[in-house]
Parts: C-alpha cells; sequence; structure tokens
C-alpha cells in the first residue's frame, strides 16, 4: 500500500466555483483601485491584468514547460502603470478581493477532513500539490479547517511551476521531504494531476467530480467515476 497521499486541491478535496469573466467583478475591483487614488474602470482594469498575467507567464515559460504567475506581481505592475507603488499588504488585499468578487461556491466534499485525519493519525503522509494562489489557497485552507491536516502544501505561485510538470514534485519533495517511492498522487483532472503523476512514475487515483474535464482519457492507476473520495485506496487500513 501506499506511504505517501498527494492530493491536488480545488475539483479533488474543496467544491468550488467561481468566475472571473464577469463584468461586474472587475468593475466592483476597480473601485478598490480608485479608493486608492488609480482611477480605472473595470473593462480596463480587467485587460491590463490579462495582458500583463500573460506577459509574466510567456517570461517563466523560458525556465519550465508549465510555468505560473504570481498574482501580486501582476496587480504591482498594473498600478505601477497608473502611477502608484502598491505595497505588499494592499496588494495580497488585491488579490483576496478579486478572490471574494468572483466567488460563487466554496465548501469541502464529503468526508475530506475525516480521511485526511484517518491517513496521518495511521502513519501515512500528506501532501497538496495544487495549481493555485498561495494568498487564497492558504486562506480558504484555514476557513475550511484542513491547514493542519498536511505535511506540506506545494503550491504553483510559489514554486513557479504548476502541474503536471515534473519540476512541481521536484519541488514538493525538496521542499517539503515527500517520499514519491511509495506515492499516490489523487486528483479530478486527467490533464494535470494524472499525466503528472504518469510523468513521474508514481501511482494514481482519478476522482471524477463536477468539475472534472469531460471526454480526456483517463489513464491512471485506480479510478473512481462517482465522486466518492471515501473509495481511494487505503485510507480506511
Amino acid at each position: 500500500m501506499y506511504d505517501t497521499y498527494i492530493f491536488d486541491l480545488y475539483g479533488t478535496l474543496i467544491d468550488i466555483e467561481t468566475d472571473e469573466e464577469q463584468a461586474e467583478v472587475w468593475e466592483r475591483l476597480s473601485l478598490h483601485f480608485s479608493y486608492h487614488g488609480l482611477n480605472i474602470t473595470g473593462e480596463e482594469l480587467q485587460r491590463r491584468f490579462l495582458a500583463e498575467r500573460d506577459r509574466q507567464l510567456e517570461a517563466a515559460a523560458r525556465h519550465c514547460q508549465f510555468p505560473d504567475f504570481v498574482m501580486e506581481e501582476v496587480f504591482r505592475e498594473v498600478a505601477r502603470d497608473l502611477g502608484g507603488e502598491p505595497g505588499q499588504a494592499w496588494l495580497h488585499e488585491t488579490v483576496r478581493w478579486l478572490r471574494t468578487l468572483s466567488m460563487i461556491h466554496i465548501s469541502l466534499y464529503d468526508g475530506v477532513a475525516e480521511i485526511l485525519g484517518r491517513l496521518r493519525s495511521g502513519g501515512k503522509k500528506v501532501f497538496l500539490l495544487s495549481n493555485g494562489q498561495k494568498t487564497f489557497i492558504e486562506a480558504e485552507l484555514t476557513m475550511l479547517g484542513i491547514l493542519h491536516l498536511f505535511d506540506g502544501i506545494a503550491i504553483s505561485s510559489e514554486a513557479g511551476v504548476s502541474k503536471p510538470d515534473p519540476l512541481f514534485y521536484r519541488y514538493l519533495t525538496e521542499t517539503y521531504g515527500a517520499n514519491l517511492d511509495s506515492a499516490i498522487m489523487i486528483g479530478n483532472d486527467p490533464r494535470t494531476d494524472i499525466a503528472g503523476a504518469n510523468a513521474v512514475g508514481i501511482a494514481s487515483c482519478y476522482i471524477q467530480t463536477a468539475s472534472s474535464p469531460r471526454g480526456v482519457p483517463v489513464n491512471s492507476t485506480v479510478q473512481i467515476w462517482d465522486g466518492d473520495l471515501r473509495q481511494i485506496p487505503g485510507w480506511n487500513l
């Protein structure tokens, strides 16, 4: 059986729905900028954000195949272009505002806390390997009460690389001491979670949830098609 369990987050442990494409989200966020003397419309703010994000991703792609960006640094450049020089606290606040304004729903899937707790009490090492932004991932793990249930939390924005890149797994092992010799990756996306596990030669467990991409071939060690996380191997032994 497996000694190291590596979990994806969104769509695997957390049921979430967000929509950053809504014009209203950016209009409201533009008020946050205006309150700090940085006057801009929501439409222009969104355009500048996406352009700067793509520029930063393109620059990072020189170093890895699947790069990620830090949202605070994107907003920093947008603010500078508007004549501002924002501090880190304001940048963190801006990222959190974008996240909360775009949030439609967030909750844990059934059994998540129980499963993670049982794995650790049984002597297993439990890690998180998540694409996303450190600023809101840590806040959401805290809000949902599971931050303390991981032996290490690897986040793509902090690592500068995202799944399925094997370099992200190297980051997990070098930063948190994860042993991949007897590891399994659990995730809901064949293109990132399962492909990444296959690339580094570890076992994988695909779990289909509402947010899983459809019509994508699944080449995993274990497959769970009804979204029941309690079917992952070995957690209740």
